[in-house]
């Protein structure tokens, strides 16, 4: 046997032993000749059942009478060969989707001798294309029912704020017109008085939870509109804050250490000074009266964010309590005066900007609020 001659049978015995993909070859007119193993298992035909049969049989009824076979066998001849994904069908009719290569051949004198065809199995990559596409697709969904669920609680609670407004005034207005009436017709008592100052100091505790409503509805408001980032100073921000919270009287005395390895940040100024007031007055608001008040402030970069850390030495939180520690009129500590609205507020700007917030803490033992800005790139 000549060493061509043994090759060219190693060769086809390479390819006989193919399982996982159906190679055969075709003549000049596109009739089997050659069937391998792969071929028998994918395509469900015994060699001597195809072979001497024309290839079309192979393709879809639909795909038979359209003339696709013809088509791919041009296409094959004109560019060198067809590669394509498509649908195929086996001896039982069933259809699986495949990936099809089909090459013409040609003799050394240039004679066209045929065509050889590789054919795989993708069926299950296609169905995980069409259920990942499909979760995709009720993704999508729910997120626009979320957005509308979002747009109809804010506009709840735009005209919630809106109409309890005036009869909460209506009722303040009352209440100071009846203290003065007690006064000038001498019917004001230490009782009296009592009941009226709790009666007013109600007001306007509702005062301020319908003050907080309008700043919820307006921040998801200025999320839609994008508010305008700007480039700002975040010593210049912590400096106009602090000339707020600094108490003339000296209680609530407090120390803050500054580390500002980030000199600035590009976001809307507005919001970052929100953020800001929040923490560091939520740290003065919740300090331990069994030491000094000591905050710890940090900015650094941490790529792809700028990190802003505000640690404290307070009261802290329990573990229990910090997964519901950035809700809505969630309070954890009655002694002071607030409406839990701060640290909702610090959620919601970050993350409609595209950062996080995390929080470390334990009871007894202060708090680290870490923000996370998306740098820009």
């Amino acid at each position: 046997m000549s060493p061509l001659t043994i090759s060219e049978s190693a060769s086809a015995n390479f390819i006989n032993q193919i399982k996982d993909y159906a190679v055969f070859a075709l003549d000049p007119h596109s009739i089997v000749t050659t069937w391998n193993q792969g071929a028998q298992r994918l395509k469900g035909y015994q060699e001597e059942e195809i072979m001497g049969h024309f290839f079309g049989k192979l393709f879809p009824d639909v795909y038979q009478q359209a003339g696709k076979p013809q088509e791919e066998l041009e296409l094959a001849l004109k560019h060198g060969t067809y590669e394509a994904e498509d649908w195929r069908k086996r001896k039982d009719g069933s259809h699986f989707w495949a990936s099809v290569t089909l090459t013409a051949i040609y003799a050394e004198d240039g004679q066209h001798i045929g065509f050889t065809k590789v054919t795989g199995d993708l069926t299950r990559q296609k169905e995980l294309q069409e259920k990942l596409a499909a979760r995709r697709k009720s993704l999508r969904h729910k997120n626009e029912e979320l957005q509308r669920m979002n747009l109809d609680l804010d506009n709840f609670i735009y005209t919630v704020s809106h109409d309890l407004r005036s009869p909460i005034h209506n009722i303040e207005g009352l209440m100071k017109l009846l203290q003065l009436e007690l006064r000038e017709t001498n019917c004001f008592s230490k009782e009296t008085e009592g009941v009226l100052q709790r009666v007013l100091a109600s007001v306007d505790r509702f005062k301020r939870t319908i003050e907080d409503l309008t700043r919820v509805s307006r921040l998801q408001k200025d999320a839609s509109t994008s508010l305008g980032e700007e480039v700002i100073s975040v010593k210049e921000v912590y400096e106009d804050i602090m000339a707020d919270l600094q108490n003339p009287s000296g209680r609530d005395r407090f120390f803050v250490k500054t580390d500002f390895q980030v000199y600035q940040v590009r976001f809307s100024r507005k919001n970052f000074r929100s953020i800001l007031y929040n923490l560091l007055s939520n740290a003065i608001k919740y300090q331990s009266p069994e030491r000094e008040c000591i905050i710890e402030l940090e900015t650094r970069l941490e790529e792809p964010y700028v990190v802003l850390t505000v640690k404290d030495n307070g009261l802290g939180i329990g573990k229990a309590s910090q997964e519901q520690l950035f809700t809505m009129f969630r309070r954890f500590h009655h002694h002071v005066e607030g409406t839990g609205i701060g640290l909702f507020m610090v959620k919601r700007i970050i993350e409609n900007s595209g950062g996080k917030v995390e929080v470390t803490s334990e009871a007894g033992a202060g708090a680290e609020f870490r923000v996370y800005f998306l740098a820009p790139l």
